[in-house]
C-alpha cells in the first residue's frame, strides 16, 4: 500500500506539471486592461517570507451597483509542482471575469517548500482575503465558487467540505473571515490517498468528510484516468449520495487531462452551467 500510495502521488506530480510555467518574478503587481475586464497579477494575500502567497485577480470593469459572484481557481500539480501561471488557469480566470465573475487564481506553497497541510491552509487564506476585500471588489460573500483540477480539485473540495472547526485554517491572515465556499467544481479529483503515508490522514482528504452538510459539488472524471482511478471517484460520489449530499457527477471518455484537451467541448459548458445555476443572479 505504501508503494502504491507513493506511486499515486508521484503520478499526480508528473501528470500535472508538464504544462506548468514559471511564476512571475515581478516585485509589484502588474495591471493589464482587456475590453471589459481588468487583470492584476501577483497580489499578496498573506504577508510573510513565502513567495507563494500570491494570487492573480480578474474582474469586470463595468461594475454598477450589484454585487457579483466570485470564483477561486486552484491549480493542479500533484501538490509538489504546478503554478497559477499555467495557460489553462490564466485563460479560465479571464473567461469567467468576462462572464461577470470576480475571479482569483491562487498560488500556494508546494510540498517542497512546506509539508501538508500547508497547501490547504494557503487556499483557505486566499478565500479569506477575498472575503476581506469583498466590499471594494463588489463581491457577494454568499456567492463564492471554486474550481480545481487534480491536486487543485482536492484543494477545491477541501474548501467546500471543511469549516473553521476542522483545524485547517493555519496561522495566516484574515482569520476573522470565513474560508468556506458556496459551490465546488472539481476535475479529476483525488478524494483519498493510501492510509499508510504521512500525507494520507483522513482529515486532509474529502473522503474524511462524508456528509450532507456541504455546498453543491460537481465532480468530473475521465474513464481512463491512470492517476485518479474512476472507481474511487464513483465510490466517493455514491457515498455522498447515500447521505443525501447535493452532488453532481460527469464521467467523460479520456484520461487525467480532461480539463486541458480531450473533452473541453463537454466539460467546459457543464462547468459553466453548474456555476451559473448556483452563483449567477
Amino acid at each position: 500500500m505504501l508503494k502504491k500510495s507513493l506511486q499515486v502521488a508521484a503520478a499526480l506530480v508528473m501528470a500535472c506539471t508538464m504544462n506548468a510555467h514559471a511564476q512571475s518574478d515581478q516585485s509589484t503587481p502588474a495591471i493589464s486592461e482587456y475590453n471589459t475586464i481588468s487583470v492584476t497579477k501577483d497580489i499578496t494575500y498573506r504577508e510573510g517570507e513565502s513567495d507563494s502567497w500570491k494570487l492573480d485577480l480578474a474582474m469586470p470593469t463595468n461594475f454598477g451597483s450589484e454585487l457579483r459572484p466570485a470564483l477561486v481557481i486552484v491549480h493542479g500539480g500533484g501538490w509538489a509542482g504546478g503554478s497559477k501561471s499555467v495557460d489553462v488557469y490564466q485563460e479560465m480566470m479571464v473567461e469567467y471575469a468576462e462572464k461577470g465573475y470576480v475571479t482569483i487564481n491562487v498560488e500556494y506553497r508546494l510540498t517542497g517548500e512546506a509539508g501538508f497541510p500547508a497547501c490547504i491552509e494557503d487556499v483557505k487564506n486566499a478565500v479569506r482575503w477575498l472575503r476581506a476585500h469583498a466590499e471594494e471588489l463588489k463581491v457577494d460573500p454568499e456567492r463564492i465558487g471554486t474550481y480545481g483540477h487534480s491536486a487543485g480539485a482536492h484543494l477545491a473540495l477541501m474548501l467546500g467540505m471543511t469549516t473553521e472547526e476542522d483545524g485547517l485554517e493555519g496561522d495566516g491572515s484574515y482569520r476573522e473571515y470565513s474560508s468556506h465556499v458556496n459551490v465546488v467544481a472539481a476535475g479529476s479529483p483525488p478524494t483519498e490517498l493510501g492510509r499508510d503515508v504521512p500525507m494520507a490522514k483522513p482529515i486532509w482528504w474529502p473522503i474524511g468528510y462524508i456528509s450532507a452538510d456541504h455546498p453543491p459539488l460537481f465532480l468530473i472524471q475521465g474513464t481512463e484516468d491512470p492517476v485518479v482511478r474512476p472507481e474511487l471517484t464513483r465510490d466517493f460520489v455514491n457515498k455522498m449520495k447515500e447521505v443525501g449530499a447535493e452532488i453532481e457527477y460527469l464521467e467523460v471518455e479520456g484520461g487525467h487531462d480532461i480539463a486541458y484537451a480531450s473533452q473541453l467541448k463537454v466539460t467546459d459548458p457543464a462547468i459553466e452551467e453548474f456555476f451559473a445555476k448556483y452563483l449567477k443572479p
